[in-house]
């Protein structure tokens, strides 16, 4: 899952990365090295192409915010497979009330990612950009499989009633 998110993520950056002005391109390869650029830097430079994304087109900075985020993101995406697998092993039957279809989770990141690239504050020199970025994305798809899982609780499919119901009808 990880590395095809990571070889995805890049794609994406490849895809618009011809359309990037020069500089653009500099900012990017800047933020992106973290031998000579330290934290407070590249957090400074995120905050410049978060700002360019809210600018606009967002449909070109999208995927240059999302390569920028992939390591964390992947960090996440291990943290919250973690988190459901803890869930799930809690639970008895095979029908653990939380979503597990990696993909969608996935997705659900990377919008959540970049809506919190879109909203949240911007502090003086971008501080903390990044790991703000990734904890609301992060906060907020855990909210959204707490309230996946509960609803799997409070309703049940189709297959499950028929299965009760045989179970029940053999006793």
């Amino acid at each position: 899952m990880t590395t095809t998110l990571a070889s995805e993520l890049r794609q994406g950056f490849d895809q618009v990365a011809g359309s990037l002005p020069e500089e653009a391109l500099v900012l990017v390869a800047r933020a992106r090295d973290t031998r000579r650029t330290g934290l407070a830097e590249r957090d400074r430079l995120l905050a410049e192409i978060v700002t360019a994304y809210r600018a606009g087109p967002r449909r070109l900075w999208a995927p240059v915010i999302l390569y920028l985020l992939a390591p964390g993101l992947i960090g996440v995406l291990r943290q919250i497979d973690d988190e459901i697998q803890e869930i799930a092993d809690l639970w008895a039957d095979d029908d653990p009330p939380i979503v597990e279809d990696e993909e969608e989770i996935r997705q659900f990141l990377l919008t959540e990612a970049l809506s919190a690239a879109a909203t949240i504050p911007i502090h003086r020199g971008g501080r903390a950009m990044k790991r703000r970025i990734l904890m609301r994305a992060y906060k907020y798809v855990v909210r959204w499989l707490e309230r996946e899982g509960r609803h799997h609780e409070w309703h049940c499919s189709l297959e499950a009633h028929e299965e009760h119901d045989e179970l029940e009808e053999k006793e």
